[in-house]
């Protein structure tokens, strides 16, 4: 690939930001969702969602340079990245694109330059408490980030299924498993195999129903937690700092019985400087949650600080590695 100039380089870098933004605005508008397998002009699409048809065009003519959205001469068509911003798409990333660039998200991402100087997590400097109590007294927001976690689950079923072999596991657990979906996945998948959802009680009051799984309502920094033959815990760690992550792991612990496996879905740090979705994710962790991703080796200290010696790590298609422990 050639290399820019540093001139260019840099601007492209520097005006990045502008392209999620139109991401953002046409997701609002539902641009996607009224276009259908038919072209549809600026001007029909404008007329369909009440937006202002020449600043459409601009915005979309940028996305499409990108792969959402094609431009023909019938009018703006579909590429299948822009069918994942429909509402109803079985796969989803709308209420993601949604999330990402709302008040809360773009106001911590501003206040990176703090947590340069700090250290501080960005939100918390910018609204009381940080991230939950913001979305506890924001119902609105609040349910786009649940539907958001929704959305990035499906990519965690699919990296999941397509690695990792279930079937041998006779009880699953699903630490802090949101609304069950990845657990159901799992269990359509492996029809031996009976499970358990933990999280938060009003979480697994409105979680989905699966005949082969149970629902346990409790706090994983408090317990007790299922015993289980494996342990699911997706997209969880890299919320906390160590101190955290480690307690969430020496609860599993306490429960897991000798032969029981841990398999942490998580984007891993790569060691070298290549570019990887994880890095990004790094700085969402650093502006909004106080989290963290981690590289292997932080993950095998992690793990046995946590009573878990780190056995293998299973590489998925996707950004996501499933990082196996087994009880230390």
């Amino acid at each position: 690939m050639q290399r820019l100039p540093a001139p260019a380089f840099v601007f492209n870098l520097t005006t990045a930001y502008l392209a999620p933004r139109c991401l953002y605005a046409v997701a609002q508008l539902g641009v996607a969702d009224v276009l259908g397998t038919t072209p549809m002009s600026t001007e029909e699409l404008a007329k369909a969602t009440g937006a202002h048809a020449d600043s459409l065009h601009r915005m979309l003519r940028l996305l499409a340079a990108q792969g959402v959205f094609e431009r023909r001469a019938q009018g703006w068509a579909h590429t299948d990245y822009s069918e994942h911003l429909k509402a109803n798409h079985p796969h989803s990333l709308k209420a993601l694109v949604l999330m990402f660039n709302d008040d809360i998200n773009w106001r911590s991402a501003q206040a990176l330059s703090v947590s340069a100087r700090t250290g501080q997590t960005a939100c918390d400097t910018v609204t009381p408490g940080g991230l939950w109590p913001y979305l506890q007294s924001h119902p609105e927001d609040a349910r786009i980030f649940d539907a958001a976690m929704t959305g990035k689950s499906h990519m965690a079923i699919a990296a999941m299924l397509q690695a990792m072999e279930f079937h041998r596991y006779e009880h699953i657990a699903d630490i802090a498993g949101g609304r069950g979906h990845v657990l159901s996945a799992v269990l359509d998948a492996t029809p031996r195999s009976r499970g358990t959802l933990f999280d938060l009680p009003h979480v697994v009051e409105h979680a989905q129903a699966h005949a082969r799984m149970q629902k346990q309502g409790g706090d994983f920094f408090v317990g007790p937690l299922p015993r289980a033959d494996a342990y699911i815990v997706s997209n969880i760690l890299h919320d906390w700092a160590d101190p955290q992550a480690i307690s969430i792991l020496r609860n599993i612990r306490q429960a897991a019985p000798a032969h029981a496996e841990l398999l942490v879905l998580e984007m891993m740090l790569p060691e070298g400087p290549e570019l990887h979705p994880a890095l990004v994710m790094d700085i969402v962790m650093l502006s909004l949650a106080g989290g963290r991703e981690r590289t292997q080796v932080q993950y095998d200290a992690l793990f046995a600080e946590g009573g878990f010696k780190l056995d293998r790590v299973v590489p998925t298609q996707g950004p996501y590695s499933i990082i196996v422990g087994k009880v230390a």
